[in-house]
């Protein structure tokens, strides 16, 4: 049988410059895609980038889901496909579930994911827990970041402001199936707000509005310690909820054993002016965290969940001019009496004053969305065709309705538009109101 015309003739050894070449460069050629294949997108992913005609170049999370997806936690393969290729993950074993109690029920789901180790993703810290935001009722997809890096940038005037999470943009797709824009964002745990590694820091939520009128616990949620090594919310709690309510005006206010000596006065101020200035108002009796460092540490408040925000909840949009502060002395005890004192007030009229001078300027809040509003702006059109807000023949008849169904035709335009010109002036409102 006759040899195979590429194998050499030649003796053993006899060397052939031009088959040693050959063997050279196929050699370089394997050895490349040794090194570099885990970093390359499958055929699959590749093919599901072109269905969705998606002109960015954000990050791509593919999950490989073996159940289906709930409010429990299940095995997945994770995947993270980027232009870096030192911040690509290969095929990592992983769990999902559905993050999020009301929001569970909308049509686009957020989701929690474990990771099977730390690794710090697209350059945040490193970590086995992560949160995917899919931002459904921020009919701009920009709200969110943007009161995460806003709430941030306190820290340039204080630096023991508690931190939320850094974020980043990403397309998710899930079996292959493209499923939209998603922030991903590390989670709000004791790590991220730099508390000591002990049980006696404490992470308090509110899961049901609670005015601070009284203590329930079906309101609140224990989030550390871990219930299940030393449940200490039921001790806490109501001793701080009773002094709220109940101590006479003289000692809520006393220098040395007042409120400020439980809570931190600088964080009671600027959580005010931040939520008052975006104009939070899914807020003040929940969608917060109540924390607290190792004793003689004080508690300290932190916001979350920005559905409401910026002038849009939903459909529902609200005048820049809009003035919450009797609600919200109506839905939070400890506000209503801060808001309440003159002092209080004229503390927080300088540290506007000092925030808008120094930090908070126009400038430097438009161009925070500028930046955050170029990083997505070719898949905005996209994600929201993908996940149209709902609408409906006939009016929609109480507030919820409102949020999620309207019989408007939706303009995203229209809403990219309205958040730039809000930001301008409702900080005009903001110093006119703290002026008196």
């Amino acid at each position: 049988m006759a040899e195979p015309n590429f194998l050499s003739k030649e003796p053993k050894n006899h060397n052939n410059a031009r088959d040693k070449a050959y063997f050279i460069l196929f050699f370089i050629i394997i050895m490349i895609f040794l090194g570099f294949a885990p970093y390359f997108k499958s055929e699959s992913y590749q093919e599901s980038d072109e269905k969705t005609n998606d002109p960015s170049e954000l990050p791509s999370i593919y999950l490989t889901c073996f159940e289906n997806i709930t409010q429990n936690y299940t095995s997945c393969k994770f995947t993270l496909a980027c232009e870096i290729s030192s911040q690509n993950i290969s095929s990592l074993d992983a769990k999902i579930r559905i993050r999020g109690r009301f929001s569970a029920i909308l049509p686009k789901k957020g989701y929690s994911l474990e990771l099977s180790e730390k690794i710090a993703l697209l350059d945040m810290r490193k970590d086995d827990d992560w949160y995917l935001f899919a931002m459904y009722l921020d009919f701009t997809r920009m709200r969110y970041k943007l009161s995460f890096d806003l709430w941030n940038s306190l820290q340039n005037l204080n630096e023991q402001t508690p931190p939320l999470p850094e974020s980043r943009y990403v397309k998710l797709y899930i079996n292959n199936e493209f499923q939209g824009l998603y922030l991903l964002a590390e989670k709000a745990d004791r790590k991220l707000f730099r508390l000591d590694p002990n049980l006696s820091t404490l992470i308090f939520q509110p899961i049901r509005p609670t005015a601070l009128n009284r203590y329930n616990s079906f309101d609140w949620e224990q989030e550390w310690p871990n219930p299940e090594d030393l449940m200490i919310i039921d001790e806490i709690l109501p001793e701080l909820i009773d002094f709220i309510n109940n101590s006479a005006d003289e000692e809520f206010f006393d220098p040395t054993f007042g409120i400020y000596s439980k809570i931190d006065k600088q964080n009671l101020i600027d959580f005010f002016l931040f939520n008052f200035f975006i104009l939070h108002t899914d807020f003040w009796s929940k969608n917060y965290f109540l924390i607290r460092n190792t004793p003689p540490s004080k508690f300290q408040l932190i916001p979350w969940d920005f559905d409401g925000s910026f002038g849009q909840t939903g459909w529902i949009k609200h005048h820049p001019h809009k003035n919450m502060i009797s609600a919200i002395k109506r839905i939070n005890v400890l506000y209503r009496r801060l808001l309440n004192n003159t002092e209080f007030l004229e503390i927080c009229r300088e540290r506007w004053k000092e925030i808008r001078e120094k930090l908070w300027t126009e400038n430097f809040i438009l161009s925070l969305l500028k930046e955050i509003h170029e990083e997505i702006r070719d898949i905005l059109e996209i994600e929201m065709d993908l996940w149209k807000p709902m609408t409906v023949d006939e009016e929609p008849t109480n507030t919820v309705q409102k949020i999620y169904l309207s019989t408007k035709e939706f303009d995203l335009q229209e809403y990219i538009d309205a958040l730039y010109s809000w930001i301008g002036e409702r900080l005009e409102f903001c110093d006119s109101y703290f002026e008196f």
